[in-house]
């Protein structure tokens, strides 16, 4: 590889929709680093995750979705793996949160694009 030359960025992008705040990100973001087996990959440093802010210019909204970005940091696990661990991660703070909170904040999970990230 030479300089210059992109790697592609593999991972999962859990996004919050618009009833979600930056304390939902940030509650979501410590339950993602204590699950197994997302610790374990953390603890490695096998993953990183990210907080951002939705670029996706979707029009019609008050603002950006919130999101969390996982990147695979090694070949230790498949992109459709680390999106099983997130899902189950996600659902579960999404019912724990809609017990305790109420409302939804409709989360979707999907791989990144290698292309745009």
């Amino acid at each position: 590889m030479t300089e210059g030359d992109e790697v592609a960025v593999l991972g999962v992008r859990v996004r919050l929709g618009a009833g979600a705040t930056v304390d939902d990100v940030r509650a979501l973001k410590t339950w993602l680093e204590r699950e197994e087996p997302l610790e374990e990959l953390l603890s490695a440093r096998h993953l990183r995750i990210e907080e951002q802010s939705g670029t996706d210019g979707t029009r019609g909204r008050l603002g950006p979705d919130l999101e969390l970005v996982l990147k695979l940091l090694g070949d230790v696990v498949t992109v459709a793996a680390l999106t099983e661990y997130t899902a189950r991660a996600v659902k579960t703070w999404t019912n724990n949160r809609r017990r305790l909170q109420g409302g939804d904040p409709d989360p979707q999970i999907r791989p990144l694009d290698p292309d745009g990230e």
